[in-house]
């Protein structure tokens, strides 16, 4: 919320209202009316203190507020998801509703204030789809090794995936190890000597297990590459072909613009991410990676997550227009488009019925504001 001329200091009125409740000191009335849903505040604000408030003193209040939060549908519980301000209590709610539920779980799994409680949840009782998403989130499970056990032991686990799982408790194991050594390196690096150059090259500059390296590679659509007109993308093409992972993996990071927009569409997420951390990618090259349908989901996930890119309003719709960019993603967008694009998108049968009915809410919204200035 923009302050205007108060002083810096001074809080939102909605945030001030929700801090007096959180801290006790609002009114019955103001407690009643947030219960109830009746006070002007964003939805995530209101679903938090929904939760709050099922342990207010008075039972008027308790079951109002429990009234209230059953009362949300899917649609409301997608939007409050998708709010950046959530917080992370409602996301450990509707985690737990939510195991079941692929598009609802992934607002929750790569929401920026997702807690490990939250992914704990999903993460124990989730279907295959949703412990996909659990899984992508590497970062926070190497420094959450309980979440690899509760993975581990869940029934719906893929053979696949649990490979993924064994590999990553390795790594997490052995980095404590390293830890407590005093980062005193581990037997498995006295091996290192027999791999290849490329290969260790490629493990440093992509700061990834060497056996990560090893996993499927395939170029996707690639016999679109290989009829191209444009003879430097065929020559870059069939170059590509006869390198292994580890060498694609370097060239991704350190390629022109021929490598790059072909290396992007590789199945191998290190390959593929890899382009995306090459210092000679520009914002041109972006928005091209941000219209591609032949990309996987986390290489438009993390086009997305780039506060710089997305600066970009060419980068923005296209990834909203894009029907495999994350709708966990693309519905942080649908409000910053102009009115002619959300008209297109409110029409369109290209994207996903979520981004179809928010742009056209959004676009409404807008219509009825300048009707009452009017």
């Amino acid at each position: 919320m923009v302050v205007g001329s108060r002083p810096v200091s001074s809080a939102p009125p909605d945030r001030d209202v929700v801090r007096r409740i959180l801290e006790g000191r609002a009114t019955r009335q103001v407690r009643a009316a947030a219960a109830r849903g009746a006070l002007p505040l964003p939805r995530a604000a209101l679903a938090r203190l929904y939760l709050f408030l099922r342990e207010d003193e008075e039972q008027e209040i308790r079951v109002e507020a429990i009234n209230s939060l059953e009362a949300l549908d899917k649609q409301a519980v997608m939007e409050l998801l998708a709010d950046d301000d959530c917080a992370p209590e409602v996301l450990e709610h509707f985690a737990t509703q939510s195991v079941k539920d692929e598009k609802v779980a992934e607002l929750i799994a790569f929401h920026r204030g997702v807690s490990t409680a939250a992914l704990a949840a999903l993460a124990a009782k989730g279907n295959a789809e949703v412990i996909e998403l659990v899984l992508t989130n590497q970062e926070h499970l190497l420094s959450n090794p309980d979440l690899l056990n509760r993975l581990s032991l869940n029934p719906a686990l893929r053979v696949d995936q649990r490979g993924r799982i064994l590999e990553l408790l390795d790594r997490a194991m052995r980095a404590a190890s390293a830890a407590e050594d005093g980062g005193e390196e581990d037997a498995d690096s006295a091996d290192s000597a027999e791999l290849s150059e490329e290969v260790l090259e490629a493990a440093r500059l992509l700061e990834v297990d060497v056996g990560e390296l090893y996993a499927a590679s395939e170029i996707l659509g690639g016999e679109e590459l290989e009829l191209s007109e444009d003879p430097d993308i065929r020559g870059a093409y069939k170059k590509i072909l006869t390198l292994n992972v580890a060498q694609k993996a370097v060239l991704a990071m350190r390629g022109g613009r021929e490598e790059r927009l072909i290396l992007i569409r590789d199945s191998n997420k290190l390959v593929a991410i890899g382009v995306l951390r090459n210092p000679r990618i520009q914002e041109a090259d972006v928005e091209v990676i941000a219209r591609m349908r032949n990309v996987t989901d986390e290489v438009l996930r993390q086009v997305g997550q780039n506060r710089e890119w997305t600066k970009s309003y060419a980068v923005m719709i296209a990834l909203v227009q894009n029907p495999r960019t994350p709708q966990g993603i693309s519905t942080n967008f649908v409000p910053r488009l102009q009115n002619q694009d959300l008209k297109k998108l409110a029409r369109s049968r290209d994207v996903p019925e979520l981004i179809r009915r928010m742009a056209k809410r959004t676009l409404d919204t807008r219509t009825q504001k300048m009707r009452g200035k009017g």
